[in-house]
């Protein structure tokens, strides 16, 4: 009863206080399945697989990833858990998720990008609030959602010195 009654104000308030990062996800999973993606359910959201060597992304109740086939399934379940957790995220953040977590999100990601091309180290990915509480709210999430035990407890990795 307790995962049903979430499901529901979930999917309430996905399409109403985070309607719009929601309805941007709607438009972008109609494309990514015109272009070939792979819907799979991912708690009580949906997931598309598509493309590789690129991580993730939230858009309200919908996210895209890439396709596991070409990483570990390890690194797909922990993806789309952290990203589970960016929806979980946008049901507190609104429409406000946008500027809070979205943007400053997608911007580190590509900073990351740019510095890891040039061989350069970066600091742990959840060395940052949105990022640490999207994997660690989004595996305790699936976790009861989905009752499953491959996918791991998340622990914060230590800081690098």
């Amino acid at each position: 009863m307790k995962k049903k009654l979430f499901i529901i104000l979930f999917w309430l308030l996905s399409l109403t206080w985070n309607g719009i990062l929601t309805f941007i996800g709607i438009i972008a999973m109609l494309i990514a399945l015109m272009l070939g993606g792979k819907p799979h359910k991912n708690g009580c959201t949906i997931i598309i697989q598509i493309g590789q060597s690129w991580g993730g992304i939230n858009l309200g109740a919908i996210s895209l990833c890439c396709n596991y086939k070409y990483h570990k399934e390890e690194n797909f379940n922990h993806t789309r858990c952290h990203e589970f957790g960016h929806a979980i995220q946008g049901l507190i953040f609104g429409p406000f998720q946008i500027f809070i977590v979205a943007i400053p999100s997608a911007t580190r990601y590509w900073y990351r990008r740019i510095r890891t091309s040039k061989g350069l180290e970066n600091n742990d990915y959840d060395d940052i609030w949105f990022e640490y509480t999207a994997s660690s709210w989004g595996h305790k999430f699936i976790n009861w959602l989905e009752d499953q035990t491959y996918i791991y407890d998340y622990v914060r990795p230590e800081k690098k010195q």
